[in-house]
């Protein structure tokens, strides 16, 4: 899958995602975008938040939670159950909706690195 396609897919998945958290294996680190990166912060200590900047003739600025591939451990965080499994790919469902994402999204966009 091309780089921007695997976004679309993410932004679509993303969208309104209330109960799910993505992590996405990209080299030696766990990865999760938007509202998964936000769970994922909420319920981890030791995540790393960055923004990841896409310039296709506009800017596309995603929050990104990251932690190396060796601190996954089961379970990742109460209140989660391992939802599905691939090489690459992990799908955790969580028990309840954790609110908050927009004003730590833009307290992200405005204060985290870029990657």
């Amino acid at each position: 899958m091309e780089p921007i396609d695997a976004f679309k897919h993410i932004l679509l998945q993303e969208k309104e995602n209330e109960d799910k958290l993505y992590l996405y294996l990209e080299g030696d680190e766990w990865c999760a975008y938007e509202r998964s990166a936000y769970y994922l912060a909420t319920l981890k200590n030791s995540v790393k938040v960055v923004k990841e900047i896409l310039q296709d003739g506009y800017d596309v600025i995603l929050t990104k939670a990251r932690f190396g591939m060796d601190e996954l451990s089961l379970p990742l965080a109460p209140f989660t159950s391992l939802e599905s499994v691939a090489d690459d790919k992990l799908a955790f469902r969580l028990d309840h909706a954790i609110a908050g994402f927009g004003s730590w999204k833009q307290e992200v966009i405005s204060q985290a690195p870029a990657c």
